[in-house]
């Protein structure tokens, strides 16, 4: 190569003078005994070009060369020209390097480069058969300058270039000296990268010869070519921006903020980064590339560009942008770790236990069945009734014919019902006249009861309740199913376009699996699902034996089943949001949170409201209203948002305040306003004095919590406006829940010994939980490099992480309520509608 350099050199020369421009003819110096990891200072001009072979030494390198160039002398007028060339390849820069930023032009004088290795000893490409073990780079300087530009020059290879399991690599890095290393596959089961048995196989490769060796040696990279995963973890001390880029084994490296974009993945990080890497994407290893970068924007979200200026300084041109020489004061510290992830057997183990966890509830519920039936089968084998112990029997008739008496119904204003009327309609219109008059009644000091308020035949009642749950079947199949096909097209475009900021994931536990990047997190909204259906069959199992004898709490299966559904439907879209979370689609992770409150709270209202309760139409309608002012929240969540929320949030707070209060028969017109008016003015004293004082009590508390849930909002106006909306309906149902437990207490109503255990377990494992929900590894609310400060390693079972717990807990915790919702009213089942009361 030298010598066809050196002849070309020569052609040059004589074509210079045979046109007579011996007077600005070209000075080449050429030397090949420049030796590794020695300055030298050199000066350049438009007559003289240095041609420097880095061979002197004549040793082997098995790490690539690194060039670095520097000069205080070069300007953009007459930059410096490097071009760096080696057996296979060629890469070239220019001194100084100006980088566009908001702030004006950055300019770096001092540049570094890394000269891809094309001799890799874990290559086994053939072509590399035919390359010299010498690394013998070849660096060309020029310029264009008049005056000589005093450059210095240094050439020296990587140290510590191989990157070792399970151990920590120290490095810094400025914008103009991005720096990679390569991490191989194939170490030793002691950690330590194997350099001999690469060696050898690339020797055997090269021969050509098939012996009983090269025979053992294709054994042993079968056994290397299983699939197995690490994880890169990187930390910084410092806030600078930076890229870091994960490129296969291939040359070129491409290590600027622009060329990194065609291949490999890379992601932006200030004090911590991470990303889960498997053989099966990088073969043989993969290079880490380190870039620094010219402005931290793209890390902090905070733009700080000219358009802070006010606006008269840039009507007057104030805000023309000036060159700035930083001198590289940009040097950002690392600290590269990296180490194994589980194997598919510990997979399977920890994905076996969340399987086997949540099935043990239905080895439980199957176990209640039988105990249930064999006492049912022992209550048979009893003595029949004595003849004169008749006092049950009497009890059963007086129930049906509705002439018991009672302690809470202000009156018997009970018309039967005997069949004459003919349609639903008939039937909802005479309820409403006697909810009217049985209205009036309360409010002139007569207490209602559940027989007052239930007064649809159960055929009405059923048809009603069963809208709910078609409902909320067709809400579920048009949102998810639109919400599937959009989270598989983020899926793709984050593997097509390799950007790891598009997803919000918490690399550190982000384990992938097949076609998912993130499986743990997909994996574990597992148990909503099942629990869903649990609790869909457990519904079945009492709605077939079900009787609707006027006894107990009028039951509404449909608005029942439809809580099964919305959890499962929960599940479902949580999962669909971890395959790829981020702002744009966290509203699919709550959509059915709100669901579910709401369901919950019409459940809890529709024990003692029966008939009065809303329909499904209306509820959905106010569920459409709540996804909306989220969509809202989460695109623009300003502060004039924040207030027009909080305003109707105590607003509606205050309306549902009496109502409660009211037995839902308040009315907000102008005469019971006036009057109420009126009598505060004439007794003011008698007129706050509340009527029922428990009640109030209660209402106060809850309006008082909703006051500082309202307040905290408004005060920090966070970008996860989502979570906020969420805490509000959730808080609001643990208020309502407890209130209705305590009125039930109040009421001396007994509740049945399981129900007591679905309410401590019910409380305790969601406030257990609240503490992994609150425990971030993760925030889409901030930059993704920000985000990836809170990534943090699996803590149980090497698979899952604090928020995989969440929805372990969380689905429990929801199984849990349901039931209590469901048996918290069992005690109930025999007593006269006549003797219970409404509240």
């Amino acid at each position: 190569m030298s010598y066809w350099f050196l002849k070309t050199c020569v052609i040059l020369k004589a074509f210079c003078l045979c046109f007579g421009l011996n007077r600005d003819e070209i000075i080449f110096h050429y030397n090949n005994t420049y030796k590794y990891n020695e300055p030298y200072t050199v000066a350049v001009s438009k007559n003289t070009e240095y041609i420097m072979e880095f061979g002197g030494d004549f040793e082997a390198y098995d790490t690539p060369a690194r060039v670095t160039v520097a000069s205080d002398f070069a300007n953009q007028t007459y930059p410096l020209f490097i071009t760096a060339r080696q057996q296979k390849g060629v890469f070239s820069w220019q001194l100084p390097m100006t980088v566009q930023t908001l702030n004006g032009l950055e300019k770096f004088t001092n540049i570094s480069r890394t000269l891809c290795p094309h001799n890799n000893i874990f290559s086994e490409d053939e072509d590399t058969c035919h390359m010299t073990s010498l690394n013998t780079p070849i660096v060309h300087l020029t310029s264009s300058s008049p005056d000589p530009i005093s450059v210095t020059i240094l050439v020296e290879t990587v140290e510590d270039f191989y990157i070792k399991l399970n151990t920590t690599t120290n490095l810094t890095s400025t914008p103009s000296q991005p720096k990679y290393y390569f991490y191989p596959f194939d170490q030793r089961k002691n950690k330590m990268i194997d350099m001999a048995t690469p060696t050898e196989r690339k020797k055997y490769l090269c021969s050509g010869e098939k012996g009983l060796l090269n025979r053992n040696m294709d054994i042993d990279f079968e056994w290397l070519s299983k699939p197995k995963s690490v994880i890169l973890m990187i930390e910084s001390d410092d806030d600078i921006c930076a890229l870091v880029s994960i490129q296969n084994f291939a040359c070129p490296v491409f290590d600027n903020e622009r060329d990194i974009l065609y291949d490999g993945y890379y992601l932006t990080m200030t004090r911590r980064g991470g990303i889960t890497l498997t053989q099966d994407m990088f073969p043989i290893g993969f290079y880490i590339v380190f870039i620094v970068k010219t402005s931290d924007e793209d890390c902090s979200g905070q733009s700080v560009s000219n358009a802070t200026l006010p606006k008269m300084a840039q009507y007057f041109g104030w805000d023309d942008k000036v060159s700035v020489p930083t001198n590289d004061g940009r040097v950002k510290s690392f600290s590269l770790r990296v180490i194994e992830t589980i194997s598919y057997r510990e997979y399977m183990i920890a994905a076996g236990s969340a399987l086997g966890f949540f099935l043990s509830f239905y080895i439980a519920f199957i176990i209640v069945i039988v105990c249930q039936r064999r006492r049912r089968d022992q209550e048979t084998l009893l003595p029949p009734m004595t003849p004169h112990d008749n006092s049950q029997v009497s009890y059963i008739r007086q129930t049906l014919d509705g002439s018991s008496g009672s302690r809470y119904c202000a009156g018997d204003l009970r018309t039967k019902t005997d069949g004459s009327s003919s349609s639903d309609t008939d039937s909802d219109l005479s309820t409403v006249d006697d909810v009217n008059t049985e209205s009036n009644l309360y409010l002139q000091g007569n207490k209602l009861c559940v027989a007052n308020l239930s007064r649809c035949r159960p055929r009405v009642l059923s048809a009603r309740s069963k809208m709910y749950l078609w409902n909320v079947l067709t809400v579920a199949v048009f949102y998810t199913l639109p919400v599937i096909q959009l989270v598989i097209t983020y899926q793709r475009l984050l593997n097509q376009s390799g950007n790891q900021d598009l997803c919000y994931f918490n690399f550190l536990c982000a384990h992938p699996l097949v076609v998912l990047s993130d499986f743990n997190h997909v994996y574990s909204n597992l148990g909503y699902i099942l629990l869903g259906f649990l609790f869909l069959i457990e519904v079945w199992n009492r709605h077939r034996k079900y009787v609707d004898v006027n006894l107990g709490i009028p039951q509404h299966f449909g608005l029942l089943y439809a809580m099964g559904i919305a959890l499962v439907s929960e599940g479902l879209l949580s999962a669909a949001y971890h395959v790829c979370p981020n702002s744009m689609n966290f509203q699919f992770d709550t959509s059915f949170m709100y669901v579910t409150s709401v369901l919950c709270m019409v459940k809890i209202y529709q024990s003692r409201h029966p008939d009065i309760n809303a329909r499904a139409h209306a509820t959905f309608g106010v569920l459409a209203l709540i996804i909306f002012i989220g969509l809202v929240g989460v695109l623009n969540a300003n502060f004039y948002f924040w207030v027009a929320f909080t305003v109707l949030h105590l607003v509606t707070c205050l309306v549902l305040t009496f109502q409660i209060y009211y037995l839902g028969r308040f009315r907000w017109e102008g005469a019971v306003i006036y009057k109420a008016l009126t009598e505060f003015v004439r007794q003011p004293l008698a007129a706050v004095t509340p009527t029922h004082c428990g009640r109030c009590v209660l209402l106060v508390i809850a309006n008082l919590g909703n006051w500082a849930i309202a307040a905290y909002g408004v005060t920090q106006h966070s970008r996860d406006f989502a979570s906020h909306l969420l805490l509000v309906l959730m808080s609001n149902l643990f208020l309502y829940t407890l209130f209705y437990i305590v009125m039930k207490l109040l009421h001396r109503e007994s509740i049945r010994w399981y129900s007591w255990v679905f309410i401590a377990l019910t409380y305790t494992v969601w406030f257990s939980s609240s503490y992994f929900y609150l425990d971030l590894s993760t925030n889409w609310a901030l930059t993704p490099a920000q985000s990836r400060q809170n990534n943090k390693v699996c803590s149980l079972l090497q698979l899952y992480d604090s928020h995989d717990i969440w929805h372990f807990m969380s689905s429990t915790a929801m199984f849990f309520s349901f039931n209590m919702y469901l048996t918290i009213d069992d005690s109930l089942s025999h007593v006269p509608r006549g003797d219970i009361a409404v509240f």
